[in-house]
């Protein structure tokens, strides 16, 4: 929300459709970002949240929030990895991507980082 606010293109980028159409209705699903805090972004078109895989282009700033369910006691990763791979397909330099998803500690250095520079040949950190 603050970048939206800062006036950087925003991509929310979700594969569940009940989730993005909240979003696009300005109701949270956390207690962290109450739902006046989403109406307030501007409607600009700065923040876009989506589960279309052509809508993260041109994105300025991506933010991962996709669901991460318990298979055998530990975190399903595949989402954020077909996330991930959808969102490389755009490279952007300069751009920012951010996990919001509940994994394990490590998992942007060790899966999303390595899946980007692969997909999209952007290296993180790197100033493209």
């Amino acid at each position: 929300m603050r970048a939206a606010d800062a006036g950087h293109r925003v991509v929310g980028f979700g594969t569940g459709d009940i989730r993005v159409k909240r979003l696009r209705a300005a109701q949270s699903r956390t207690p962290d970002i109450p739902d006046s805090q989403i109406a307030c972004v501007p409607t600009n078109g700065t923040y876009t949240p989506t589960a279309r895989a052509d809508d993260p282009a041109g994105f300025d700033v991506a933010v991962i929030a996709v669901p991460t369910p318990l298979r055998d006691g530990a975190p399903d990763r595949s989402p954020i990895e077909h996330a991930t791979r959808i969102l490389a397909s755009h490279p952007c330099p300069g751009c920012a991507v951010v996990l919001e998803s509940t994994t394990y500690r490590g998992t942007t250095e060790d899966l999303l980082q390595p899946l980007l520079a692969s997909v999209s040949s952007l290296i993180a950190g790197a100033d493209l």
